[in-house]
């Protein structure tokens, strides 16, 4: 270890290594234990987007489907769908 630039003690070599994940962890998108807004997160809006899609699918679906009125009827539910519909608006 002949390098002026590597402190020769250990305690040194820790600090230099500390102040330099610090620094790393201050540098914007670095710092993996913060995360994005979710109004920022570009993915996170595109799957919001499919997920609406595919409720309203299904609840347009469920208007004319006899088993999701009768799941309505024996719940009580307004919303309530039938599995078919309910496993397609999960996105299953």
């Amino acid at each position: 270890m002949d390098d002026d630039r590597v402190p020769q003690s250990r305690r040194a070599r820790k600090h230099a290594v500390n102040e330099g994940v610090r620094r790393l962890l201050d540098t914007p998108g670095w710092n993996p234990y913060l995360r994005a807004a979710p109004g920022l997160d570009p993915a996170a809006r595109a799957r919001e987007a499919l997920r609406q899609v595919l409720v309203e699918r299904a609840e347009d679906a469920a208007k004319a489907c006899p088993d999701c009125a009768a799941a309505r009827h024996g719940s009580g539910d307004p919303s309530d769908l039938c599995p078919k519909h309910l496993a397609e608006a999960m996105g299953l």
